[in-house]
């Protein structure tokens, strides 16, 4: 009789587990399933991030020869074609930041050389349309390498203000005119750039990526930086 008791409870457990587990596999309009796998063939996707912007001093017009770090703000859309091929374009713009440079003056009734200074205030603005590849389907992570154009426009507003110029003596001096104006230098760089998709739910993610801008001479901007975006 125990024995007997026991089969049948072991079976009345086994068809009660078998009914139980495809209805909890359900989704119901209460409690739908949570999954960390991405939504198939989303058709587009926005994000922004915030990265590190290393670029040559000949880009930003400065007077000494180097590097610079500027901060990187940036704004993705993307449109895909396939589970792996998408177009994207990415709107970006540095920190504005402050140089300032030294150029001959004709000073009047000064003899020799003479200089003055000249205030800038600058900022770098880029759009960037590109070809992405992105590895793996229905995975937590999708790595992705891309190629374009980043096209940027750097932004200059110079100034100085009216002053006198003496000589070193102090026996002579001239004023010194005002400046004010405006100045845009427009470059185009080829670029190539590789980084993750690392999703937190079926459609948000954040994006990780490296991506390096090109010259004839070289290598003339580095960027490295991190956002959220989302799948739609």
């Amino acid at each position: 009789m125990t024995q007997q008791f026991a089969r049948t409870f072991i079976l009345s457990v086994a068809v009660l587990g078998a009914a139980v587990v495809p209805a909890a596999a359900q989704d119901t309009p209460f409690r739908p399933a949570r999954s960390l796998v991405p939504a198939a063939f989303p058709r587009w996707d926005a994000g922004g991030s915030l990265g590190l912007l290393a670029v040559t001093t000949s880009d930003t017009s400065s007077s000494w020869g180097g590097w610079e770090q500027k901060a990187d703000y940036r704004v993705d859309v993307g449109r895909y074609w396939t589970t792996h091929l998408k177009t994207d374009v990415a709107v970006s713009a540095s920190n504005q930041w402050d140089a300032f440079e030294s150029v001959d003056y004709p000073a009047t009734g000064i003899p020799g050389r003479t200089f003055a200074y000249i205030d800038s205030e600058l900022r770098i603005f880029a759009i960037a349309p590109a070809v992405t590849w992105q590895f793996r389907e229905n995975s937590l992570m999708h790595p992705f390498v891309s190629g374009g154009v980043k096209v940027g426009m750097l932004q200059e507003h110079r100034f100085r203000e009216s002053g006198t110029y003496r000589s070193g003596s102090g026996s002579a001096s001239d004023t010194v005119t005002p400046l004010e104006g405006q100045r845009t230098k427009v470059s185009a760089r080829p670029f190539v750039a590789a980084g993750f998709k690392s999703y937190l739910s079926r459609s948000v993610f954040v994006r990780t990526e490296g991506r390096l801008a090109f010259a004839s001479d070289g290598v003339r901007q580095m960027t490295a930086g991190v956002g959220l975006g989302f799948d739609f």
